[in-house]
């Protein structure tokens, strides 16, 4: 098993935790799966302002969590992609003053129909809490790897994209990004390493948890408010969902090592406080663990068939019965 522990820097102890939401477009009813309604929009905003939310900066959080001291009922926003539709969105947000992080597609902003023009990256400049992020220059699928790949030319191809990217994005918001969203959401150790050489405070995924210490600042995790997600009763199912503690895991995170992995595990700290839990692998939907010593397991898997699949660990908590997680990606090289 892998240890968070000794693996992967501590992001917070017990006593906080964050969500961090993500959005794409708004109002485009021919993407109805990555779309959001701005009523909804709005809504969401609304229920935030009302119910006194710490709607905090990508900074801020980073700060939060490097002091080991996140405030209650924390929440970060970002939108990814740079669609004009944002533009809609952001005037829910001015509203507000509520912070947010914008991360950009650089091929597609000012240069693609649907993506924000220079003039509008201008106005949005102007507003003294916006952050801009890194979202890859051509926006592929980067995590994805071809059994016995080249791992230098591998490495040589994200480089490239990502320098590509900074350097359209210096121009054009006048300093170099210290934040990047992986496209679709999608890792690996080798991307995330790179990031790091590269200079990034962090790196962030689609991984549908909440930021707690399990996780490191280049696996950390946004719950996706898209298509069916939307409504006003999930967003606020999401603000309630609790990280769940992870001491240890396996398979680890990013490209396996052996498919089929032999099996899945995780080792629940204080474990006595949950109840009813499960194992969820993309592929195979809901599994039923078996439990041992504080450890979740499923064992004696098929080789799994999709190039990428997200491994989730959920319980209740006894005393509130809400939903805990833990959920991260592996990739099988195809």
């Amino acid at each position: 098993m892998i240890s968070v522990n000794l693996v992967q820097a501590t992001l917070a102890d017990e006593n906080g935790y964050a969500v961090i939401l993500i959005y794409h477009k708004f109002d485009e009813l021919n993407s109805p799966s990555t779309s959001t309604p701005i009523k909804d929009f709005e809504n969401q905003m609304r229920y935030l302002y009302e119910n006194n939310y710490n709607v905090v900066s990508l900074d801020k959080l980073i700060q939060y969590i490097k002091n080991k001291n996140i405030p209650p009922k924390t929440v970060v926003i970002t939108i990814d992609d740079g669609y004009k539709s944002t533009m809609k969105a952001f005037k829910v947000l001015k509203k507000y003053n509520f912070p947010f992080t914008l991360f950009l597609y650089m091929e597609g902003i000012g240069r693609y129909p649907a993506y924000l023009t220079k003039n509008q990256i201008k106005k949005l400049k102007k507003y003294p809490y916006i952050t801009f992020g890194n979202h890859s220059y051509s926006h592929k699928h980067f995590a994805k790897v071809k059994k016995g790949f080249n791992k230098k030319e591998y490495e040589k191809q994200f480089i490239e994209d990502t320098l590509k990217a900074e350097e359209k994005f210096k121009k054009l918001i006048g300093y170099k990004p210290k934040y990047y969203a992986y496209p679709y959401g999608d890792y690996n150790e080798i991307l995330a390493n790179i990031l790091k050489k590269l200079g990034y405070k962090a790196a962030f995924t689609q991984d549908p948890s909440s930021v707690s210490y399990s996780y490191d600042f280049f696996t950390v995790p946004r719950q996706p408010i898209v298509g069916h997600w939307g409504s006003l009763k999930h967003f606020i199912k999401i603000l309630n969902m609790k990280p769940l503690y992870i001491e240890s895991y396996y398979p680890e995170y990013g490209i396996l090592r052996k498919n089929p992995p032999g099996k899945i595990e995780a080792k629940i700290k204080n474990f006595n406080n949950y109840k009813n839990c499960g194992i969820y692998v993309s592929e195979l939907g809901w599994l039923k663990p078996k439990i041992k010593n504080n450890i979740l397991y499923v064992e004696n898997l098929s080789p799994f068939k999709r190039w990428k699949n997200r491994i989730g660990f959920t319980c209740f908590e006894k005393s509130t019965n809400k939903q805990a997680r833990f959920f991260y990606m592996v990739i099988n090289p195809q």
